[in-house]
C-alpha cells in the first residue's frame, strides 16, 4: 500500500493551522479576563480610597461648604466662578482621576456609573458653571470628567426612560440638597448596597469565567471548515 504524503502533510498542516487558531482564541480569553480582573481590582482600589477617612472628610467638608443653614432654612449658597469653594477640588480631582482610567481602559464605564454615578452627579450639576463654562479658568482640566459624565448621563437616561422616569427631575436643588445633607448625616459613607456594588461585580465576573467552556475555543477553532 501506497502513502500518499501529500495528504498525510496537508492534514498534518490543517491540524497545525487548527491548533494554532485554537491557541489564539484561548489566548484571546484569557487576555480579556485578565483585563476584567483588573478593571475590577482598580474599581476596589478607587472605592477603597473614596471610603478612606481623608476623603470622606473632604466629601463632609465641601457638604459643609455648600449648605447654607442659616435662618433656619437649608439651601444651597451661591457661588461665582471668581469665588468658586474651594472644598470642591479636591472631590472634582477624584472623579476626574477616575474618568481618566476610564479612558485609558482601566475601569469600566459601567462599573463607575453602577458605583458613583449617584455620588459624582449631584456635585457636577452643582459645579457645572466651573467645569462647563468657557469662562472658567479651570474648564481644560476637567475635559475628562466632561466627556465621562455624558457617556453615564447616557446610560442613566436610557435607565430611567425603561422605568418611564424624569431623569433631569432627579437634580433639582433640593435633591442636591438631599446629597449634600446625606453626605453630613451619614458621615460621608454610602449605605450597605452601595458598599457591596464591587463585591457583586466580582462575583458576576468570577461566574462568567467558570461558565466559560473549552468547547467555545474548540467551536472557534473549527470555524475554517464552515
Amino acid at each position: 500500500m501506497t502513502v500518499d504524503w501529500n495528504a498525510v502533510q496537508a492534514i498534518g498542516t490543517s491540524m497545525l493551522v487548527l491548533t494554532s487558531v485554537g491557541a489564539i482564541a484561548y489566548a484571546g480569553l484569557q487576555l480579556r479576563h485578565e483585563r476584567e480582573y483588573r478593571s475590577v481590582a482598580n474599581l476596589e482600589k478607587q472605592l477603597s480610597f473614596f471610603l478612606s477617612e481623608p476623603f470622606v472628610a473632604a466629601r463632609r467638608r465641601l457638604a459643609q461648604a455648600r449648605l447654607d443653614l442659616r435662618e433656619g432654612e437649608e439651601r444651597l449658597h451661591r457661588w461665582d466662578l471668581e469665588q468658586p469653594p474651594v472644598t470642591v477640588f479636591e472631590v472634582l480631582d477624584f472623579y476626574e482621576h477616575l474618568a481618566l482610567l476610564v479612558k485609558k481602559g482601566h475601569l469600566d464605564l459601567y462599573d463607575v456609573w453602577h458605583t458613583f454615578y449617584e455620588w459624582a452627579q449631584p456635585v457636577y450639576v452643582d459645579m457645572q458653571p466651573l467645569i462647563e463654562s468657557p469662562e472658567s479658568m479651570y474648564a481644560d482640566h476637567y475635559e475628562d470628567l466632561r466627556a465621562m459624565m455624558r457617556r453615564m448621563d447616557e446610560l442613566q437616561l436610557k435607565r430611567m426612560h425603561e422605568k418611564n422616569a424624569n431623569h433631569w427631575a432627579l437634580w433639582t436643588p433640593d435633591r442636591i440638597l438631599d446629597h449634600y445633607r446625606y453626605e453630613l448625616e451619614s458621615g460621608g459613607r454610602p449605605g450597605r448596597s452601595r458598599r457591596r456594588v464591587v463585591r457583586e461585580v466580582a462575583r458576576e465576573l468570577v461566574r462568567e469565567i467558570q461558565q466559560a467552556e473549552p468547547a467555545s475555543v474548540v467551536e472557534t477553532a473549527e470555524a475554517p471548515h464552515a
